[in-house]
């Protein structure tokens, strides 16, 4: 069975449905992604068996929209490859452009389309600036996204929380699938804490918290350094660890010195890939209580890290909002907190802390969930059900 799969970024970008789209497609076999060509990038090769081919997708200022020339473009190749190849169905990353351009392409060959929903497309698109031109092509984009949804053979949704939105915009329910992304529990393990690591951050006899990921308002990162007093006056000797890089950063660092927090909070800056495990392994928790952004409506569709933070066995705090609350069982592997209250994330990490035996049970419990069903295996074997299932009824 061959799969065609279309997707506007495809490595060597890490995290996100990156990451997932390329952990099902090299557990599946014969697969062909079309993605868009990069800089020092060749624009064919073959990655843990997926054969990549990138080609020149381009936007264009003059354009409404700006993409539109992408479009054509994955349009162009997409219909090539999926006319040599005949694939048994077609998968796209994201609903726009790909999902739109994977039904055009699929309905000429009579080829099922399947696309993947994220969480945060479905909240944030349409909510364009208060310039005409931009509310029309927000308004024409949430059009062709809810077009491409209704029309798709079926919607792979990573969470719970994805699917009721779906299904609240009148996605017919038999369509959504819901399987959630995993985690590599072999790569992330507990380890302990790496010796060199430790004495170049000059965090030995430090208790560490811990959020990994962009930074941006939605994370929360700066709730937590808000409730970092707090947690201070409870447990003097606690340093947070922010790793990432993002365009909250500057106002991060405004944070900390303005709360005096200087030597308590390290940003990490961008971890190698290789440095991920050995990072986590520094925690005593990891925090991260993103939440939902009033303006904008973004949100955590799910949220892989907390299953990256479970693997090591680490005790987890997060925010109750999105689909989170499939990555993170509240009571079992952590403790999902209101992500606007300084408050609550400090008594929450407090708690913690103070609780070797909570601290411990909330980490074995997390490893154990990932074990049993969180992996990249558990993950492709959901994906792989529904494609072939899609397949098979044509």
């Amino acid at each position: 069975m061959r799969l065609l799969v279309l997707s506007e970024h495809y490595l060597p970008l890490k995290g996100g449905h990156v990451v997932w789209l390329h952990e099902v497609c090299k557990r599946w076999g014969d697969v062909w992604v079309v993605t868009a060509g990069r800089k020092g990038l060749p624009p064919k090769e073959t990655v843990d068996g997926v054969c990549i081919r990138r080609v020149r997708m381009e936007r264009w200022a003059f354009l409404r929209p700006e993409s539109l020339g992408l479009y054509a473009s994955m349009l162009a190749h997409g219909l090539g490859h999926a006319a040599r190849l005949r694939p048994s169905a077609i998968l796209a990353s994201r609903v726009l452009p790909e999902g739109l351009l994977g039904l055009l392409i699929g309905r000429s060959l009579g080829v099922p389309t399947v696309v993947f929903a994220h969480g945060e497309e479905i909240t944030t698109w349409g909510k364009a600036g208060p310039r005409c031109r931009r509310k029309i092509t927000g308004n024409l984009k949430k059009a062709l996204m809810w077009w491409s949804y209704g029309r798709a053979a079926r919607v792979i949704a990573n969470s719970t929380f994805t699917a009721a939105l779906l299904r609240a915009r009148g996605i017919d329910d038999g369509k959504i699938e819901v399987v959630n992304p995993g985690t590599d529990p072999d790569r992330f393990r507990p380890t302990g804490r790496d010796g060199c690591l430790v004495s170049r951050l000059g965090i030995a006899g430090k208790r560490a918290i811990l959020t990994v990921g962009r930074l941006t308002e939605r994370k929360g990162q700066d709730m937590t350094i808000r409730a970092l007093p707090a947690i201070l006056s409870e447990i003097p000797n606690v340093v947070y660890l922010i790793a990432g890089t993002g365009p909250y950063e500057a106002s991060l660092r405004r944070l900390t010195e303005t709360l005096g927090l200087n030597g308590h909070v390290l940003f990490l800056g961008e971890i190698r890939d290789e440095m991920l495990p050995q990072v986590y392994n520094l925690a005593d928790v990891f925090v991260m209580p993103n939440r939902r952004l009033p303006d904008s409506d973004d949100v955590e569709g799910f949220g892989i890290v907390f299953l990256e933070a479970a693997a090591c066995r680490l005790p987890v705090v997060a925010g109750r909002t999105g689909g989170v609350p499939d990555a993170v069982l509240d009571g079992r592997t952590g403790i999902l907190v209101d992500a606007d209250s300084p408050a609550a994330i400090a008594e929450a990490v407090v708690r913690i802390l103070r609780d070797a035996g909570l601290a411990r049970a909330f980490g074995e419990a997390g490893r154990e969930r990932v074990l049993g069903n969180m992996t990249w295996e558990h993950s492709a074997r959901g994906v792989r059900s529904v494609i072939e299932s899609v397949a098979a009824h044509g």
